[in-house]
C-alpha cells in the first residue's frame, strides 16, 4: 500500500499536508503503510491517519496532555500518560488548524517519550 492508493483524489491533499508536516518533524520519525492507515512514529507511534470516505478522513493523534476544541470528534484517555485525541478532517486546511496549535510537535514528543 502507498500513498498514492490509500489517498486518492480529494484526500490526498489531506495526505500530503499532515506528511509534510509530521515527517518535517526530525528525521528520526518513521512513516509506515499498512492496508487501511498511513502511521508515524519514533519510538513508539504517535499519528495516524485513515482514509473514512472518498472526502474525509481521521486524524488519530497521542498525547500526554488532554486537549480540548470544537473539532474534535473524540478525546480517549487510555493511561494516566496519554490521551488520544480523534479529529476528523475533510481538507488540508484542518491539519493546518491542528498544527498551528502545536499539536504535531507535542504528539511526537508523546512518540518519543519526552515529557
Amino acid at each position: 500500500m502507498d500513498a498514492e492508493q490509500l489517498f486518492p483524489g480529494a484526500l490526498r491533499e489531506i495526505y500530503d499536508a499532515l506528511s509534510a508536516r509530521v515527517l518535517g518533524l526530525g528525521d528520526e520519525i518513521v512513516e509506515e503503510f499498512s492496508r487501511t492507515q498511513v502511521s508515524y512514529g519514533a519510538a513508539r507511534k504517535f499519528v495516524w491517519l485513515t482514509p473514512v470516505t472518498k472526502t474525509k478522513a481521521l486524524l488519530t493523534m497521542d498525547m500526554w496532555d488532554e486537549h480540548h476544541g470544537s473539532f474534535l470528534r473524540s478525546v480517549i484517555r487510555f493511561r494516566h500518560d496519554k490521551y488520544t485525541h480523534q479529529i476528523d478532517v475533510r481538507t488540508a486546511a484542518d491539519i493546518e488548524t491542528v498544527a498551528a496549535l502545536g499539536w504535531f510537535e507535542e504528539s511526537a514528543a508523546w512518540g518519543r517519550k519526552h515529557r
